[in-house]
């Protein structure tokens, strides 16, 4: 009898455990099928119904990742932060929060949250993503001492070569942005052009270059530059923006030569290299990048894209002669813009361009495709 008795007590026990699993799978499918608004519907309902369950942060964090409203994705990964100290995915909760954070250009809150994740997360998976982000959080506060001494930390302990490429590229930013296009700005381009020239970075060192002799009306080695882009990288998001520049210069007759900075060039740039004349523009206009999508020849089109991206903050519709089109993002630099452009094209499969954004009062001039 008391084994009946005990036999009795297990079966429903079981049975909640076996239904809770079920439930629980059952959710996971409809996550995985992107239906916010179902998703939310089942994953609260559940949450309400198995409050004990040990499955609970993952239908939290399944509630942030689903979560169009960046505002509230952000909140809910804070929540999940918070609340469940021994979850296993909190460095994912921590590392999709500063990503929202840096796509909305909160730099001071970026700063904070990626620094957590520097001192609770530095050995695991997002422990250099942590430190890039940071840096670039502080280059974007202007804080260019921080970020230098952050990166020059990151040079003196990786032995990883697409690290240390992007270490070094982003001290070349930094150089760009404190003395322009400087003695050592110029040294550190020619240092990856000819050390990492096999770097996943490969692309967008010889874009800087490329820029640096289109500033300078060196067209044969800016033509030459943007060339071996759209040659050797085809598919990279700087090809489409090289093609473009590659148009305008043929007016000039260019020729193809060598681009890669010798010491005699380094040594002939100038200490610093910051004209007078860009301070007071810079200080007189806001300059962005954003997402060009289109051009789509009906209204409802454009704004079917729209609904289709809202996970995209800082869209824009505008009408233009050859249609309509939809700027996605206010990025601060090109960088920031082509991630952007990669993000769109692997998770929706969508081409956009990259235009550059001048806002002088009550206009706003667009430059690009």
């Amino acid at each position: 009898m008391i084994t009946a008795a005990i036999t009795a007590a297990v079966i429903p026990v079981l049975a909640v455990a076996n239904n809770q699993e079920k439930t629980y799978k059952d959710l996971v499918e409809l996550f995985r099928s992107g239906s916010e608004e179902s998703f939310e519907k089942s994953a609260f309902s559940w949450l309400k119904n198995n409050p004990g369950s040990a499955q609970v942060p993952d239908v939290r964090m399944m509630l942030a990742e689903i979560e169009s409203d960046t505002e509230l994705a952000v909140e809910r990964y804070r929540a999940v932060l918070k609340n469940y100290s021994s979850y296993g995915k909190r460095d994912v909760a921590l590392y999709k929060l500063c990503q929202i954070l840096d796509l909305k250009s909160k730099w001071k809150e970026l700063r904070d949250e990626s620094a957590q994740g520097i001192k609770i997360f530095s050995n695991g998976r997002y422990g250099i993503e942590f430190r890039f982000m940071h840096i670039n959080s502080l280059i974007m506060l202007e804080d260019y001492d921080k970020a230098r001494n952050e990166t020059l930390a990151i040079t003196e302990k990786t032995h990883d070569f697409n690290i240390l490429a992007r270490a070094i590229f982003t001290l070349s930013e930094i150089d760009r942005r404190t003395s322009g296009n400087s003695r050592s700005y110029i040294y550190s381009l020619r240092e990856l052009a000819a050390g990492f020239n096999k770097s996943e970075l490969s692309p967008s060192i010889i874009y800087r270059l490329a820029e640096f002799y289109d500033e300078k009306k060196d067209f044969n080695r800016a033509y030459s530059a943007y060339t071996d882009i759209v040659k050797l990288f085809p598919e990279s998001p700087e090809a489409g923006m090289a093609g473009a520049k590659i148009e305008k210069l043929k007016k000039n007759n260019p020729k193809i030569v060598d681009y890669i900075p010798d010491m005699e060039m380094v040594n002939n740039s100038d200490r610093l290299a910051i004209l007078p004349e860009y301070e007071i523009n810079e200080a007189a206009e806001e300059i962005y990048f954003s997402v060009s999508v289109g051009p789509f020849t009906r209204e409802k089109e454009v704004y079917s894209m729209n609904r289709l991206l809202k996970n995209f903050p800082s869209k824009r519709v505008v009408k233009a002669k050859s249609g309509y089109f939809l700027y996605i993002g206010k990025f601060r630099d090109t960088e920031r813009a082509y991630e952007g452009r990669i993000r769109l094209a692997e998770e929706y499969g969508i081409n956009g361009n990259i235009v550059r954004f001048s806002e002088q009062g009550n206009r706003s001039y667009i430059y690009g495709d």
